[in-house]
């Protein structure tokens, strides 16, 4: 993997320049036109799912809302302990950077 040098204060605002005179001097009704024909060129909708399919998705919709129902109703009792604490770790420093 090859390293890329870093760009000076002075490559970084000639890039930025570049980039802004080639916006400012690119067309402002062929930007307009692209954006129009990217709204009309939408993908087509998907097939509908076969019926055993869409079947099967609303078992296993009950199935979860089943499973939350269970564990949403579960009481913790007052003062009970946390399923577990967050413990931050601080990254390892890589060596010669």
């Amino acid at each position: 993997m090859t390293r890329r040098r870093k760009l000076s204060r002075r490559e970084f605002l000639t890039l930025i320049a570049a980039g802004s005179a080639a916006t400012a001097a690119a067309p402002i009704g062929a930007l307009a036109a692209t954006a129009r024909a990217a709204r009309k060129t939408s993908a087509p909708a998907p097939p509908p799912p076969s019926p055993r399919i869409a079947r099967e998705i609303e078992k296993q919709k009950r199935s979860t809302d089943d499973a939350l129902k269970v564990i949403r109703g579960y009481a913790l009792p007052p003062g009970s302990d946390m399923a577990f604490v967050f413990q931050p770790v601080r990254a390892k420093r890589k060596r010669g950077l």
